[in-house]
């Protein structure tokens, strides 16, 4: 079976409802860091959130044949041991080590790796090189102590019953910079880092960024699947994931790619042309800057974003049907457009402006 039929086919272990508390903060500003980090390493990926596991990476958003799992946990005091990995108890049938292995055994002939990530150090005693597991940010399994790595992988044939396992030559242990106690400064961090190269005459305010994309990212963690029916992996993708292609556009819809400035110049430009008066530009100035501000902060907004899909069907199907000439200049398009927008919310000149938008995306 090909891994996007099995991925869909295969039913999550379970599925937490909203998370809130700072341990599932942390483990969202961790998926988004891991993201931001490996943005432009990789040709393609998908990112799906709490599914299967805490993170999980497709080598593809088409063709996926790799998958890459991450387990994250935080911790407020002292430091992991292979005690505390493979402790299972009868609430938990499964150890920490245990519930990770199973993404080998669900697909075995796809897993690339699998990952323990925390802010919290390893305490393992010394490798097998004699190196002291404290002092290491990332272990793979067959550095570890031929003891420590015996208690891993007993422990994980315990588990499930299994006779023999491929367990040291995938597996890695990771210590992250990011704080349990204030893990979205680092994130806003790494945000600021990624506009500035993309962007790097940009005026975003990064923190208005960084709330809009942990916003994407809190959602399709939060997103439950076994009561939706999914048949292809585009359509877990729009409930559970981001991809690369999407991540861009993502981004560029937030006016990431260039400041608030710079895309006024340009559409003050072809605004002008339409011989419009100082006031109405004016009005057009103020509309796109609230515009802007607010397709950052409120990215989750349902009126919002059936409103932008209702524009972009409407200029779809305006210009299918020649209904918009070749001859209209951009504010007889816009007027077009606006006066079949049903709106009883946002400001007339809001609308028009994210009909420019629209437009120009198109």
């Amino acid at each position: 079976m090909k891994l996007e039929k099995e991925i869909i086919s295969l039913i999550p272990r379970e599925e937490s409802g909203s998370k809130t508390a700072r341990k599932y903060i942390f483990q969202k500003n961790l998926s988004l860091y891991l993201l931001l980090s490996n943005h432009e390493k990789k040709d393609d990926y998908v990112f799906l959130f709490d599914f299967h596991d805490d993170l999980v990476v497709l080598d593809s958003s088409t063709n996926p044949d790799k998958i890459d799992f991450y387990q994250i946990k935080s911790k407020d005091f002292g430091n992991w041991t292979n005690t505390a990995l493979t402790k299972k108890t009868k609430k938990e049938p499964l150890s920490i080590s245990g519930k990770l292995y199973l993404n080998k055994i669900n697909f075995s002939n796809n897993t690339n790796s699998l990952n323990f990530v925390s802010n919290a150090k390893f305490s393992f005693k010394n490798l097998a090189n004699g190196t002291e597991s404290l002092k290491k940010t990332i272990i793979k399994a067959d550095e570890l102590d031929p003891k420590v790595l015996k208690v891993f992988e007993d422990a994980i044939k315990n588990e499930h019953s299994l006779k023999t396992i491929d367990f040291k030559d995938i597996t890695h242990f990771h210590v992250t910079n990011l704080s349990n106690i204030d893990s979205s400064t680092h994130c806003l961090g790494e945000l600021s880092k990624l506009i500035n190269k993309i962007n790097p005459e940009n005026k975003v305010n990064p923190e208005l960024a960084y709330k809009q994309v942990f916003n994407e990212i809190s959602r399709r963690t939060e997103s439950t699947v076994t009561d939706k029916s999914i048949s292809n992996l585009e359509e877990l993708i729009e409930i559970k994931g981001i991809s690369k292609k999407q991540f861009l556009a993502f981004l560029k819809k937030a006016g990431l790619y260039k400041s608030i400035d710079e895309e006024w110049l340009e559409i003050k430009y072809s605004i002008e042309r339409c011989n419009i008066g100082h006031i109405e530009l004016l009005k057009f100035k103020k509309a796109w800057r609230d515009l802007s501000a607010t397709l950052i902060k409120d990215s989750n907004n349902i009126l919002l974003n059936n409103l932008y899909q209702d524009i972009e069907t409407i200029i779809s199907t305006e210009i299918e049907n020649g209904n918009i000439k070749d001859s209209f200049d951009l504010i007889e398009i816009v007027n077009h457009c606006e006066c079949k927008i049903e709106n009883t919310f946002y400001d007339k000149y809001f609308i028009k402006c994210l009909i420019i938008k629209v437009l120009n995306e198109k």
